[in-house]
């Protein structure tokens, strides 16, 4: 089965000359639940807004279901739903004028708009904001609002950048309940990065680690628990925290 995502050797450098990702290269497949995982600065948001043409990579290739997304960005931009950490949604409208707004930028009928707008509101459990403007959400609740404007024109490949961060425990379970519907039963194929490794472990059916802007492990989230410990039954935090203060340490000793 082809990659749906393509990567292969993605170089970027920050303003101050450092790079931020040197040579990521992986594949994702088409329903796949893929979670990257790594240290804050690590490069995780950086390789997202790439593949999401928000900003341009340095050297390297990248497709996205067959097509160069910096040849045909227009075309990328209806496959894929992006909730960044970094979304700015207008202040003064509502949850409910959000909704349909972005509904109809896609080109959606305002019928079509509405319909969608209440179908996404209920599935966040949204009903009793729909009427306050974005200004007045908590930051849980905003958090959710992006990721419903995420969906609104039915991706088939969704990108969540730490979704959850504000979230209390309740929201948290109805949003996974939401992402992972969508996952099996419509095969949207979903590329989480998040800190809360509890999440990656339950849903991902893949992952990746990311380290000083290099992919250190790619792979099945068993398999990188067997390869840092085959003697425990470690959880994935565990494990995640093991071997980085392996790396960390072995970094140490060589300077």
């Amino acid at each position: 089965m082809p990659a749906e995502i393509q990567i292969q050797q993605l170089f970027k450098k920050y303003p101050n000359g450092t790079h931020a990702l040197k040579g990521v290269s992986l594949e994702i497949h088409k329903g796949q639940f893929f979670t990257l995982l790594g240290p804050n600065g690590a490069g995780k948001s950086t390789l997202v807004k790439i593949m999401t043409t928000l900003i341009n990579k340095d050297s390297g290739s990248f497709l996205i279901s067959g097509i160069n997304p910096e040849q045909n960005p227009s075309k990328i931009q209806n496959i894929i739903g992006v909730a960044s950490q970094d979304n700015e949604i207008d202040p003064s409208e509502t949850v409910e004028s959000l909704m349909i707004f972005q509904g109809r930028l896609f080109g959606l009928t305002r019928p079509e708009a509405n319909r969608r707008a209440n179908e996404l509101i209920e599935w966040f459990q949204l009903t009793t904001e729909r009427s306050k403007k974005a200004s007045a959400l908590s930051g849980g609740n905003k958090r959710r609002l992006h990721c419903a404007l995420a969906l609104v024109h039915r991706p088939q490949i969704l990108f969540l950048d730490e979704p959850t961060v504000g979230m209390d425990p309740v929201a948290r379970a109805n949003f996974w309940d939401v992402i992972i519907a969508l996952n099996r039963k419509e095969g949207v194929t979903v590329f989480l990065t998040t800190q809360y490794l509890d999440e990656a472990e339950k849903h991902a059916t893949g992952m990746a680690l990311m380290v000083g802007g290099e992919i250190s492990y790619s792979g099945s989230i068993a398999g990188f628990k067997q390869m840092v410990n085959p003697e425990d039954e470690l959880s994935l935090d565990d494990s995640y925290l093991h071997y980085v203060k392996t790396l960390s340490n072995q970094e140490s000793l060589i300077q």
